[in-house]
This record gives C-alpha cells, structure tokens and sequence, in this order.
C-alpha cells in the first residue's frame, strides 16, 4: 500500500505541540514514523518504537545510528506486551498494523491504557472496500488486486478504516476525529503501484497471487502511466483513514 507520509504529515499537524512529549511508536517497521516523532518531540522527548519483526528493527537501528538520534529506543515487542507495562505514553503511533490484528478492539484497549490521562492516540489505516474508479483501467486493477489480495491473504481486515471509529469507541476511547482521503493517481503523475508491487513481490508470489512472469515488474510503470494516459483517467486506489482519539472524556 501507499505509504501515505503527506497524510501522516497531516495527521501529525492535528497535534499543536509534541515538544518534550514521551511518545511509542507500534508497529515501526524500519522507523520512518519513529524517526518523525523524534523530531517532533525533541531532545526533551522521548521515542519508544516497538515491532515483532526483530530483521526491520535492526535496520531501523542502524538508520537511526545514521541520523545520529538519540532520544529513541528500539524494542522487539507487541501490543499484546504492553499490558503488562507501568509505563504510560503522551503519544502513540500506530500505522497500517490495526487491519492486521485478530481481535482489534482488544488490542485498541491495551493502547489505550498504555496512555496516560488525555493522552493522545494517532492511528492510520487504509481501506480497500472503497468502489474503484468508473474508468476501465484493466491493468491498474490487476495491480491493485495483487496487492490487497496478498494482504488479505496474509490475514489482514482490508475493511479497518471504516471500521476504525467504531473500534476505536468500543475500545473506550474519547473524542474520535476522524480524517479520510483518497489516494489515486492522475495522467500526470509516476505511479506509487509500482513502488509497492515491488517491494511486495516475494510475499505476492507466496501468496499465490501472481508470478513474477505475470506482474513484469520492470515496465510495469509505463504501462501503468500508459493506460492512464490513453483514457485521460484519474485511478482512485483506495481510501486511507486517519483518526486522533483521546484516552479521556
């Protein structure tokens, strides 16, 4: 999926202040949100960035070496650690990992009571129900498909984001904004589907999606850009969900 940093960027300005704040990051992959948070709050903050996959937590080290950072910490944790935790936050991130947990409100709990009083939960999902583009753009469905079929495949709920209100209020939180764009790609623009359907190749033909015969990943983009251009079309991909709740009244 489209990593969404301009909506993530968005979603973070909701926020006044981060200045000094302690902050976890979940889910943090190889860092790219943790590393945004340590700006943000500051040699007065503080960043813990947690994930299961301990290979992406060695090179969000090693990047975070590199960007000579400080004020952040790596752990190989879950969600589901973090109920047995004293430590309380005044942020948590939490982007494209909510589609993939089996019991979403429970988990959205724990995060909850890992915040401290009025403390603040920004969340990102995307969403894969929406209707596609009007347009008959064959390829580009095929390469749409190939992603969300692998991440279905791979256990993922590709309905989170409209879902992601209701999760959130059961799970006890307060004053849920909610934030919604799409993401498409004009005539215009280079495609971000390539992008992703290549970084996700081993886990597509894993899945027993598609081959690498089929997908042609090296022209994939121009016959991408191509089929756009012929029919003057504009692709909605997907929607991506944003959400700010308060762990408070």
């Amino acid at each position: 999926m489209d990593c969404g940093g301009d909506f993530t960027d968005r979603l973070f300005s909701r926020v006044a202040n981060f200045e000094g704040l302690k902050a976890l990051d979940i889910g943090c992959g190889t860092g790219d949100i943790a590393f945004r948070l340590a700006e943000l709050v500051g040699a007065n903050g503080h960043v813990t960035a947690i994930d299961i996959n301990r290979d992406a937590l060695e090179v969000a080290k090693g990047r975070a070496s590199d960007r000579d950072l400080k004020n952040i910490n790596f752990k190989a944790e879950s969600i589901e650690d973090l109920a047995q935790s004293e430590y309380k936050f005044d942020i948590v991130t939490c982007r494209r990992v909510l589609m993939y947990l089996p019991n979403q409100v429970e988990s959205m709990r724990i995060v909850r009571n890992a915040l401290k009083p009025n403390g603040r939960l920004l969340i990102q999902e995307h969403d894969a129900t929406v209707m596609q583009s009007s347009v008959n753009l064959p390829l580009h469905a095929k390469a749409r498909a190939w992603i969300w079929d692998t991440v279905k495949a791979e256990g993922a709920n590709l309905g989170t984001g409209f879902d992601l209100y209701s999760i959130l209020a059961d799970a006890g939180f307060a004053h849920c904004e909610i934030m919604v764009e799409a993401v498409v790609e004009t005539p215009a623009q280079t495609s971000q589907t390539v992008n992703i359907v290549r970084a996700l190749i081993p886990r597509i033909v894993k899945a027993e999606v598609a081959t690498e015969e089929e997908i042609q990943v090296e022209t994939l983009e121009n016959r991408l850009i191509a089929e756009r251009k012929e029919k003057n079309a504009t692709f909605v991909k997907e929607l991506v969900f944003g959400a700010i709740a308060h762990n408070g009244n």
